[in-house]
Parts: structure tokens; C-alpha cells; sequence
């Protein structure tokens, strides 16, 4: 842990930031399970290469170092600056219709992670630009395109430490995933369509009405997992952006009322599918649920939905789970004793 005293001297800014990065801790009290355990021995590595983010990249003549600990009291004494950690897990032990998360408890001070050589999330700020979120726990959806289902995984942690202990420092540090995925009709965690819009568009949704929006034509699309902050993923934004996915409805779905649901959104959120206007929201802790008639989507085809988001400061965009489609037969019994 680093000294008292660095917190009393934060800009109000970086506390507020900060603040939003527990949210992640506050996750690890709802039903999550571990599948695999990534404690033990990892590959370290002093320094600073985005090749070794590669899941080709061979670590072999790297040091082996226990995760979680200082790296202090792994023998690199006073060692502040960059470093990297990789391991690797099977995907033949992993069910392929579920969703998954990596925890990787708590790091000093700031990191970046990748899976199969693709960034998956990331808290704090690396320099000349820095800011530490060694109080923030990690928990990183992996999107399911990233994971080979039949063969090995490559987990590779890349970290700054500016003074005191450094590393993957505590916590259960494992794959895990979530109970209340399993009752989602069709889950829709994974990698999505991204774009930034315009910084000032907040949406009027209320009683004057509700302004309509569209993607600009010209939209340059990246990728994004799906959920975590957008900051977490190199987008240090305020003001609007717009998500964006095709899936397929199973026929098996036909004629079924549904209910979209879509975690928590920072800040303000419309929500359209196939261009028909199904919800909005302006409260960032509120969960997002929104009921689909079943003339909205298409059964056994290509659907299309689009979230415009609105973040006022802070982190932003779609953040917590669960997301997907769930039958409103089942929704009732879904949602018994949540909080």
C-alpha cells in the first residue's frame, strides 16, 4: 500500500476518478464464481515493450514470480518503473456459452492487460501523464471473440510503479464468471463497435420530449469490450459516443416478449434496435432494463443495436453487467432478491 498521505494531496478530479474504479470491488460481493485460478507462478520481466503483449512472444528466459506479491518481496528491491507479467490458461477448461471476467485484485500503481494480444482493460494513467489507481480492484470482462475455447490463453500484465511496493500485490487473482449471465436468452458481453460523437450533445430525453439520434455518417468505428469504461480502454473522453452490435436472434426466440437488459451506463443513455427507440435513462447507478415486444427484433436474422451515450465527467460508457436479452417469462423470477 502506498502512504497516507498521497491521498490527502489529490486533486478533487483524481478522487472522483478514483472513486469510479471500486466500482469493480463492489462487483466482487454479486454471484461470481472462479473457473480458473491464476494465483502461483507467473513470468516477470523488467522494462517495457508492447511486443511482450504478444501471445507469441517467447518468455522463456524471463524470472518466475509468485502473483499476488510485492515485487519487492520477490527480490527486486527498490525497483520503481515499468515491468511485465504474463501467464497463460486453457480454454478447454472454460464453457464456451458463458461470459468471463478476470480478476486480478489489486496492482501498484497503474496497469494495462491484454489477453491473446488484445487489450482488455486498464486503470490509472501510465507517464508522462500518470495518475495511480493502486486502491482500485481489477475485474476485466474478457470478451468472448478474444478466448481460444480449445487451446492455450496468454495473459499479459503490463505495469508502472512511481515509488514503494509495485506489482500484482493482492487479492483472488483468477477467470471467473457470473451466475446471472447463465439465465440471459442471448448474452451480449464481448467486443462491440465504438465511436465518438459530439463532446456537448447531451440527450433531451424527458418531458419536452425525446430528441432522436444517429451515428454520423462518416463514424469511425474501434473496437471496445463490453462492459467496462471506455477510459479503461485508451478513451480519456467526456461528452458522447455511440456503441454499436450485430447479433443474431435464435429462432427459438420467436414471438417471445423480452427484456433488454444492459447493466449500468455512466452517465445518460437511448437505446435503439433495428432504429426503433426501446428506452432511455439519465441515472448512471440505475440498472438499464428495457422491454422488447417481440415485433422489434428479428428471430434467425442479423439484428442491429445502437446505445448513445452521454458522459458528463469521470468515467464513462456501458461499465457493469449483466447485458443481454432475457425471456419475460423468466424476468420475474430473474430479478427476486436483487439489489
Amino acid at each position: 500500500m502506498k502512504r497516507r498521505w498521497k491521498m490527502y494531496f489529490f486533486p478533487l478530479f483524481v478522487m472522483a476518478a478514483l472513486s469510479g474504479t471500486h466500482r469493480a470491488a463492489a462487483m466482487v460481493g454479486e454471484k461470481w464464481n472462479m473457473v480458473i485460478n491464476l494465483r502461483g507462478q507467473w513470468r516477470f520481466n523488467i522494462g517495457d515493450n508492447l511486443k511482450w503483449a504478444d501471445p507469441k512472444y517467447n518468455d522463456s528466459n524471463w524470472e518466475s514470480i509468485r502473483v499476488p506479491s510485492k515485487w519487492e518481496d520477490e527480490g527486486f528491491y527498490g525497483y520503481n518503473g515499468y515491468a511485465w507479467y504474463r501467464t497463460s490458461f486453457q480454454g478447454s477448461e472454460l464453457q464456451n456459452t458463458w461470459a468471463f471476467n478476470i480478476f486480478l485484485g489489486y496492482i501498484d500503481d497503474t496497469d494495462e492487460v491484454y489477453l491473446n494480444g488484445h487489450r482488455i482493460g486498464s486503470s490509472g494513467s501510465f507517464p508522462p501523464k500518470y495518475r495511480t489507481a493502486y486502491n482500485a480492484f481489477r475485474n476485466y470482462a474478457i470478451p468472448s471473440e478474444y478466448i481460444n475455447f480449445s487451446g492455450r490463453n496468454v495473459v499479459a500484465v503490463r505495469i508502472y510503479d512511481s515509488e514503494v511496493a509495485g506489482g500484482i500485490i493482492s487479492g483472488d487473482v483468477g477467470i471467473y464468471t457470473n451466475d446471472d449471465d447463465k439465465a440471459l436468452a442471448l448474452n451480449l458481453r464481448g467486443v462491440w463497435d465504438f465511436t465518438l460523437a459530439d463532446r456537448t450533445r447531451r440527450p433531451q430525453n424527458g418531458r419536452g420530449g425525446i430528441e432522436q439520434l444517429t451515428p454520423p455518417a462518416n463514424a469511425n468505428w474501434s473496437k471496445i469490450a463490453v462492459p467496462s469504461n471506455w477510459e479503461n480502454q485508451g478513451f480519456q473522453y467526456d461528452g458522447g459516443a455511440w456503441y454499436r452490435k450485430q447479433f443474431t436472434v435464435p429462432k427459438s426466440l420467436a414471438g417471445e416478449d423480452l427484456v433488454l437488459l444492459l447493466g449500468k451506463i455512466d452517465d445518460y443513455d437511448q437505446v435503439y434496435l433495428n432504429g426503433k427507440l426501446v428506452g432511455f435513462t439519465n441515472n448512471w447507478e440505475k440498472q438499464r432494463m428495457y422491454t422488447i415486444s417481440s415485433d422489434v427484433l428479428i428471430p434467425g436474422a442479423v439484428n442491429i443495436i445502437l446505445i448513445y451515450v452521454y458522459d458528463e465527467t469521470g468515467l464513462g460508457g456501458l461499465y457493469e453487467g449483466p447485458l443481454g436479452l432475457i425471456k419475460q417469462s423468466d424476468f420475474t423470477r430473474y430479478m427476486r432478491w436483487r439489489r
